[in-house]
């Protein structure tokens, strides 16, 4: 029998949250003040947690501190990789890039820590 916790509960740690982002084993939440926290598991070492790649699990939310200084809109994450949206218009990715997912020009194994692109529209 499993012991999950099945009941809902809140997040410790985090408050004024305008935005949450579930990937497969890890999750993402957005302060108003545009801070990013992740947490969960960053599994086989690809970074989607925005957190060095030896940080393989974070058990409580913790702030992304690459991203200090960066005024975060939206937030988003994928099975693998994570996406942040930054007021000037830059997308951020860290995590999987095993399909090109991060959009990088380049398909590999592990992707960037945190990248940036600008895309013209």
């Amino acid at each position: 029998m499993c012991s999950l916790d099945i009941l809902p509960g809140a997040v410790k740690g985090l408050s004024a949250i305008v935005g949450v982002a579930c990937g497969q084993d890890h999750c993402l939440a957005l302060c108003e003040s545009g801070r990013v926290f992740a947490w969960g598991r960053g599994s086989e070492g690809f970074g989607q947690l925005g957190h060095p790649k030896e940080v393989s699990t974070l058990a409580i939310p913790s702030r992304i501190q690459s991203l200090t200084g960066v005024p975060v809109t939206q937030i988003c994450a994928g099975g693998e990789h994570s996406l942040v949206l930054g007021l000037s218009g830059l997308v951020y990715c860290c995590g999987a890039n095993g399909s090109g997912q991060l959009g990088l020009n380049r398909v590999d194994e592990k992707g960037a820590l945190l990248g940036d692109f600008a895309v013209s529209c």
